[in-house]
C-alpha cells in the first residue's frame, strides 16, 4: 500500500459573530483540506484550520507539490515514521505558533490517521490506543465590541448553559481589567458556583500586572488562568511562545506562586513542556492536536503525565474535521483530565461535513465509524478522484 496522489482545496467561511482576542479580531476563517488517496483507492483527509494569514500562504498547488514530494510512495501505515521525518522535509514555512506550517503538519498527521482508519475499518481513536471517555467541553466566550456588549456575553452564556456546557473560557486581557472583571462577574452570576470558569490572558500583561489583575479576577470566581503573563522584549531568548510573545518558565512559575489560581499554558512543542515541567511553572498544560499534529500532541500530553501535570485541548478554531481529529485525542487519552476547547465549528455560519457534529450535554464523543468518523460534502474535492471512499 502506498500514497499515489495529494489533493489541497481552500475553503472560507464566515463566523456567526464577529471575535476579538487581544491578538487578532475575525469575522471569517480560511481553511485548508488535504486530502490522501492510496493506490487502493482508499482516502484520508486532514484539515488546515483556521489560517491566520491567507494572504501569505502558499497556493494550493505548491502545497500539493511540497507534501506530495514528501508522502507519494509511502506506506500511510507507517504514521510514527512519517509524522516524526515530515517537521523536516515539509517545508512551508517557519514552525511558529499556528503558523501556516505547524496547521500543514497537522492536516498531513490527521489525513494519514483518517486513511488508516479507513483501510482497517476502525476509528482512528482505536489507533491512538482506545476510547477512554468522552470529552468534557469548555465554551469560548470572545469579547465582543457592539455597546450592549455585556448583555451579548450574557445571552451567549445562558444560552450555552442551558444546552448543558458547564465550563467557560473568557477571553481576557484587551479590555480594563475592570471591564473583563464585570465580564467574569456577569458569568459566575449565570453558571452559579458548581461550574468552571477560566480566562485566556493571551500573554499580554507583564509579571507585576498579570499578579495583580489575576489577584482582581479571583474575586469574582475563576477556576484557572490561561496565559497569564508574557515577557516584553520580543528578542527574549525563550522556550516558549503566545505567537510572537516570549513566554517564560521562571515566570509563569512566580504567577504560580503569588496566586491562587491554576495556571495554564499553551504547549505545542515538547522541548517547551520539559522547561515548563523542571521549573514547576504551570498547573495544567493546553495542548492543541491540530497545531503540530496528533502524534506531537502525544509526545506532550506523556510529559505532563509523567510530571504530574494536568491537561486539557486547546483549540485553533476548527471547523469539523479537525475538531473530529482533536476528538480522537481527547476521548483516547486518559492524560487529559480538563474541559477542552472542542467546540469551533458552533462559532461558524456553515462546515464542509454532510451532517454536523453532535454536542449533547456538553460532551462531544467521536464517532465510532472508520477514520475520524466524518462525510464531507460531495463538492468539496471536484475533481472525478472526489470519492471519499
Amino acid at each position: 500500500m502506498h500514497i499515489v496522489d495529494v489533493d489541497v482545496e481552500i475553503v472560507t467561511v464566515g463566523r456567526n459573530f464577529g471575535t476579538t482576542s487581544a491578538v487578532k479580531e475575525t469575522e471569517e476563517s480560511v481553511f485548508g483540506y488535504l486530502r490522501l488517496t492510496a493506490d487502493d483507492g482508499t482516502t484520508g483527509v486532514g484539515e488546515i484550520s483556521d489560517i491566520e494569514d491567507p494572504e501569505s500562504m502558499p497556493a494550493a498547488a505548491v502545497v500539493e507539490e511540497e507534501v506530495g514530494s514528501f508522502l507519494e510512495g509511502a506506506d500511510p501505515r507507517a504514521v510514527n515514521k512519517l509524522t516524526r521525518r515530515m517537521d523536516g522535509e515539509v517545508r512551508l514555512g517557519e514552525f511558529d505558533f499556528h503558523s501556516f506550517q505547524q496547521l500543514t503538519l497537522a492536516a498531513i498527521d490527521h489525513a494519514l490517521y483518517d486513511l488508516v482508519g479507513n483501510y482497517y475499518d476502525v476509528p482512528s481513536y482505536q489507533l491512538l490506543g482506545g476510547r477512554t471517555r468522552d470529552v468534557t467541553l469548555s465554551w469560548v466566550v470572545y469579547t465582543r465590541q457592539e455597546p450592549d456588549a455585556i448583555d451579548a456575553l450574557r445571552e451567549e452564556v445562558q444560552t450555552r448553559f442551558d444546552q448543558g456546557f458547564d465550563a467557560f473560557k473568557l477571553k481576557v486581557g484587551e479590555v480594563d481589567p475592570h471591564v473583563d472583571h464585570e465580564r467574569i462577574e456577569a458569568v459566575r452570576e449565570i453558571v452559579g458556583d458548581e461550574a468552571q470558569v477560566f480566562v485566556d490572558a493571551q500573554g499580554v500583561w507583564e509579571l507585576e500586572e498579570a499578579i495583580e489583575n489575576v489577584r482582581l479576577f479571583e474575586e469574582a470566581g475563576i477556576d484557572g488562568i490561561e496565559t497569564p503573563v508574557g515577557h516584553p522584549d520580543r528578542s527574549v531568548d525563550a522556550p516558549g511562545s503566545y505567537y510572537d510573545i516570549p513566554l517564560l518558565p521562571s515566570e509563569l512559575a512566580t504567577v504560580r506562586e503569588e496566586t491562587n489560581t491554576p495556571v495554564f499554558e499553551h504547549v505545542l512543542d515538547p522541548e517547551f513542556g520539559l522547561a515548563l515541567a523542571a521549573e514547576d511553572a504551570v498547573d495544567v498544560f493546553t495542548v492543541e492536536a491540530c497545531a503540530g499534529g496528533l502524534n506531537r500532541a502525544q509526545r506532550i500530553l506523556a510529559i505532563a503525565d509523567g510530571a504530574g501535570i494536568d491537561a486539557r485541548l486547546g483549540s485553533t478554531g476548527e471547523l469539523g474535521v479537525g475538531t473530529l481529529a482533536a476528538a480522537a485525542l481527547g476521548a483516547s487519552s486518559p492524560a487529559i483530565t480538563y474541559p477542552c476547547d472542542l467546540a469551533g465549528p458552533m462559532i461558524y455560519d456553515d462546515d464542509v461535513l454532510e451532517a454536523g457534529i453532535e454536542y449533547r450535554d456538553g460532551l462531544l464523543r467521536p464517532p465510532d465509524t472508520p477514520g475520524l468518523g466524518f462525510d464531507l460534502r460531495t463538492a468539496l474535492f471536484e475533481s472525478p478522484r472526489s470519492e471519499r471512499r
